[in-house]
């Protein structure tokens, strides 16, 4: 009888941890699943996609305040102008209040445009094929963005790469 004693004990302290933090796991697990899924999956990509355009437009506002000072004429590197953002958010080439409302609006617009193709899809049969098309549609005019960021960051050679895509997505400006 000691054993089923020790148990019981047992199997009710474990039930009574698991009670204590049932709302910290259930969030954590419902978290992962979202993450790793299809549409989770999707958005952090978006996210990350989305910051590498942040970084971008940083590097292209920051050789603007290059120009500007008359640290270099026509071309610095992509590294130069890393080191310059500081100056760049100093001088107000850079502002956290435009940065902050164009990151937080696109990522709104993104969900919205995804959620509304996912129901699409679901009206049309389920088959995935709107959603597919928004998510390449929507990479695509990141890379564009990306693209022009760099560009505008004195990287002249992405022209070619930059019609390209443009071609490909019908003469999207």
């Amino acid at each position: 009888m000691e054993i089923w004693d020790n148990v019981f004990k047992a199997a009710k302290g474990a039930a009574i941890s698991i009670v204590d933090v049932a709302p910290v796991k259930a969030t954590a697990a419902g978290a992962l699943a979202f993450a790793f899924g299809n549409q989770g999956t999707a958005l952090i990509a978006f996210i990350v996609l989305i910051l590498i355009d942040l970084s971008t437009k940083w590097m292209s506002l920051s050789y603007n305040c290059l120009v500007d000072e008359g640290v270099c004429q026509e071309r610095a590197g992509l590294w130069q102008c890393i080191k310059a953002m500081p100056t760049a958010f100093k001088k107000r080439y850079i502002t956290s209040e435009m940065m902050k409302t164009k990151f937080a609006g696109k990522l709104i617009l993104y969900m919205v445009l995804v959620a509304a193709a996912v129901h699409i899809d679901v009206m049309a049969g389920g088959n995935g094929v709107f959603l597919k098309a928004s998510w390449y549609y929507l990479a695509a005019t990141e890379a564009i963005s990306i693209i022009e960021n760099l560009r505008d960051a004195g990287v002249q050679s992405l022209d070619p790469l930059l019609a390209f895509i443009r071609n490909k997505l019908g003469g999207m400006k």
